[in-house]
């Protein structure tokens, strides 16, 4: 569940999304107009300087553009410079991140796949006090309900998505669950994997989550809260190494865990499974 170099102060309660506005002196040529954007019904406002970047940046997150001028701000830099404190911080590969409470700082963001996994990381540490978390898993939209369907890499997200009907695919690879209007539902993301499913920007209410299993026979398995919370912790994402930070998301793994159907879903890579499901 925890990857990679991390720095973190005492505490990332209190991290605003909304309304911190960045002065003029901060702007170079052609950022008084960020990319804004929602993921998860977080708003987020990216600056990119680099242009090449920001067409990229415009066409992978298109379909979850966002009208609204309020969001947490997140400066783009190319290149990559001193250490820097904040709530929170993480190195990746050459590429780092410093989320502080009025935005938050990308350096040595060279290609957009650095980009798309600096936003991942970030979002799983502004999800903290919104009661979501981000899960490797695919979803699947039927009835009006969203499947979920988790598993490590290999585990058969992408098959799942693959057999099901054209157009019913929320994610293929990073689902976003979040407890909101008085029940869990999960958002689309443009995280996509093997599959490329560039991601709904939708939300629908959770009708169970699947953990994968590959097997010779469709077989669907119940699981108690307990066990649900074992088969969720591998898949869940999750970077910041501060304990309140664990505790806060072990919180909502609990609650998550009590609240939605879990089952174990033994399958054979056909989409004879969904008979069993949607019975």
């Amino acid at each position: 569940m925890w990857r990679g170099e991390q720095r973190a102060l005492p505490s990332v309660r209190g991290l605003r999304t909304g309304g911190s506005e960045l002065s003029a002196a901060e702007l170079r040529p052609g950022l008084d107009r960020p990319l804004q954007i929602s993921i998860g019904r977080v708003p987020l406002r990216l600056f990119i300087p680099e242009g090449g970047l920001l067409r990229r940046a415009r066409r992978r997150y298109g379909d979850f553009s966002s009208t609204g001028g309020v969001g947490l701000p997140i400066r783009l830099y190319r290149k990559g410079d001193a250490a820097a404190t904040g709530a929170f911080s993480y190195n990746l590969e050459g590429a780092s991140l410093v989320l502080r409470s009025k935005g938050a700082e990308f350096r040595g963001v060279r290609h957009e796949y650095a980009l798309d996994s600096l936003l991942r990381i970030l979002l799983t540490v502004v999800l903290l006090p919104r009661r979501g978390f981000l899960l490797h898993a695919a979803t699947v939209v039927r009835d009006g309900r969203a499947y979920v369907f988790a598993g490590r890499s290999g585990a058969g997200k992408s098959t799942v998505a693959s057999l099901s009907p054209s157009g019913s695919v929320l994610t293929d690879e990073i689902s976003l669950l979040r407890w909101t209007a008085g029940g869990w539902r999960a958002y689309g993301t443009p995280f996509w994997g093997e599959f490329r499913a560039a991601g709904q920007n939708a939300h629908y209410p959770l009708a169970g989550i699947y953990s994968l299993v590959q097997a010779s026979e469709e077989r669907l398995e119940f699981l108690s809260a307990k066990a649900a919370l074992r088969c969720l912790l591998p898949c869940v994402l999750f970077f910041a190494p501060e304990r309140r930070a664990h505790e806060s998301l072990l919180h909502t793994l609990v609650d998550f865990a009590a609240d939605v159907p879990s089952h174990r879903l033994h399958f054979r890579r056909n989409a004879a499974f969904w008979k069993g499901i949607a019975a």
